[in-house]
């Protein structure tokens, strides 16, 4: 009789961890989480300049009128469907991650 080979579980954990691992670190370096974290935020010399003159003279100041919002539309059919994919696979992972903790809490409670 041939016996049967046993699962391992803790290589296939060990396994998704590290694509989750470089995919993370693929994203942290290519400036994709930056970019997130910074869309529509940008001031301007000029606004820093505006921003800088009217604290000087005493005036109210509020953030929202010195940030310009400097993004331009280069959507195109392929960047709307590469848009698309993306958020799916982002979704997928932060389902699977989640998904990866609670089996991982059952394993060691």
């Amino acid at each position: 009789m041939e016996k049967k080979k046993k699962n391992n579980w803790f290589l296939k954990i060990i396994g998704v961890l590290f694509v989750i691992y470089l995919s993370l670190t693929i994203a942290i370096n290519t400036g994709y989480y930056e970019a997130k974290v910074n869309e529509k935020t940008v001031v301007t010399e000029e606004n820093m300049r505006k921003f800088e003159e009217d604290v000087k003279n005493g005036r109210e100041v509020d953030i929202k009128d010195y940030i310009s919002d400097t993004t331009k539309d280069y959507a195109s059919n392929t960047s709307k469907a590469g848009i698309k994919v993306a958020s799916v696979v982002e979704k997928f992972m932060a389902e699977g991650i989640n998904e990866m903790i609670d089996v991982l809490k059952k394993l060691f409670t």
